[in-house]
């Protein structure tokens, strides 16, 4: 019995020893594994389409703000053309549109009491004989309020487009001129006395 409790202890060591040395030799010699094995593992056609969605998506991503910059640095010459309209816009609705003359001279009837079309000679108003093109507040013997003195030395001349913001609020666009008319409130009528006005003079 005494030998069988000696090879009882020796076995109980012996294995405690070789637990031992192998905890050790993890220690001492543990290997890390590579991120990638040194053998390529094929992969199945679900794995591959799901890698090359991911690569996609991260140059789309990188891309991406490159893009944006280079939008930014765009010159306003390669803007698009919806953003140009506006100020095409604003320009066309500047300039008066062709009239009537035969219509303005009925229209312009609203207008006799206060001025002469066909002749040089003043009224209530100067006379309009040359208007278009006609240097502002410039008929000699008609005595200009301060206002449409001070709207001679703004605009100088009596454009088109000068005549039509005149009939159309001729207290808005001289404030504190003379003329008691109100205006002519219908874009149409506007351009059709600037046409016979115009017609009258060749």
């Amino acid at each position: 019995m005494r030998y069988l409790g000696y090879f009882a202890v020796s076995l109980v060591m012996a294995l405690a020893l070789v637990f031992g040395v192998r905890a050790l030799a993890n220690v001492f010699f543990a290997v890390e594994r590579p991120e990638k094995p040194a053998i390529a593992i094929p992969q199945t056609e679900e794995e591959k389409k799901t890698a090359e969605k991911a690569e996609a998506k991260q140059e789309e991503a990188a891309q991406q703000p490159a893009e944006g910059k280079e939008s930014m640095k765009q010159p306003a010459a390669a803007q698009p053309a919806a953003e140009q309209q506006p100020a095409e816009q604003a320009a066309a609705a500047a300039a008066p549109a062709a009239g009537d003359p035969a219509k303005g001279k009925k229209v312009f009837n609203k207008c006799k009491a206060c001025h002469f079309a066909d002749k040089e000679k003043n009224k209530v108003g100067p006379h309009l004989v040359g208007i278009v093109g006609r240097p502002v507040a410039a008929v000699e013997g008609f005595k200009y309020s301060d206002a449409m003195k001070a709207k001679a030395a703004e605009i100088g001349t009596w454009t088109k487009e000068n005549l039509a913001k005149y009939l159309a609020n001729p207290k808005g666009f001289v404030p504190g001129n003379k003329m008691a008319f109100a205006g002519l409130k219908k874009p149409e009528d506007v351009a059709n006395v600037i046409a016979y006005l115009e017609s009258l003079a060749k």
